[in-house]
């Protein structure tokens, strides 16, 4: 006879897993990102989309209840973001080099931005000192940088990549493709203004909601660590990681301490 379905308890589980994958994470990914010496500038571009991976893991998990669904749907949608992006960076040679000056370029531009509207609003309560020195300094060298990088397009590059999200996604293939069309305009709702994913639904829909959310940020977020696993060859200290990691994932779902040791068993030997 199949167990009825119970939208609470299937929530809550996938919320476990998030859970369950933050504590693989902790114990062994963390402190190996943590202890790194002289990292690479390319290292860098690895560390950095984790840490704002885990921000958004670890935000998710403060929150103590799922009316904070808005929340944890635009979290979800950015760690899916996050994902396309480290992937890409793996997948594309000498990335870094796009990847660290597309920061000064967002830079300049908002600097820019910034001391335009002060010149057409001089009562505004804005100060420009510092963004105006900022461009002094720096907007020849990272002008001159982004046309050899982006020669067709240095002034409106809108991402490292020079491909809008939806190329991006084209390019890495599933899982991300089918999320994009699935799940991502749900997430999106929640991200922009509007009473679409909001009016005439039942109570039950955001919990319902949540749970989209919780296997989104559970699939982007092994795809992050994966990439980081894989970056930092962790695999080779540790042939059994991917092993522990679908453990992670797969636990939350056993019934009892028989099951999870019998699980256990089958990945781990």
């Amino acid at each position: 006879m199949a167990t009825p379905f119970d939208p609470k308890e299937t929530v809550e589980r996938y919320f476990t897993v998030i859970k369950s994958l933050n504590e693989f994470d902790q114990k062994e990914v963390r402190g190996i990102i943590q202890t790194l010496l002289s990292p690479s500038r390319r290292d860098l571009c690895f560390t950095g989309s984790y840490y704002r991976a885990v921000g958004n893991i670890e935000s998710t998990l403060s929150l103590k209840s799922l009316r904070a669904f808005q929340a944890i749907a635009m979290m979800a949608r950015s760690l899916f973001e996050i994902a396309v992006d480290i992937k890409l960076t793996a997948q594309t040679p000498d990335s870094e080099t796009r990847i660290i000056a597309f920061v000064d370029v967002e830079k300049l531009r908002s600097a820019r931005k910034i001391v335009e509207f002060k010149a057409a609003n001089p009562n505004a309560n804005v100060h420009t000192s510092t963004y105006q020195e900022f461009i002094t300094n720096n907007a020849s060298r990272i002008e001159e940088e982004a046309k050899a990088l982006w020669p067709a397009n240095y002034r409106n590059v809108a991402h490292w990549s020079a491909l809008k999200l939806e190329k991006r996604i084209e390019k890495l293939g599933a899982p991300f493709t089918q999320i994009y069309a699935v799940n991502y305009p749900q997430l999106s709702w929640y991200a922009h203004p509007g009473m679409t994913g909001i009016l005439n639904l039942e109570k039950e829909s955001f919990r319902m909601l949540a749970g989209v959310a919780f296997t989104v940020m559970a699939e982007t977020y092994m795809i992050v660590l994966a990439a980081v696993v894989k970056h930092f060859q962790i695999d080779k200290a540790n042939d059994k990681i991917t092993d522990m990691m679908t453990l992670a994932k797969m636990l939350p779902f056993t019934e009892g301490s028989a099951q999870a040791e019998e699980l256990q068993r089958a990945l781990l030997g």
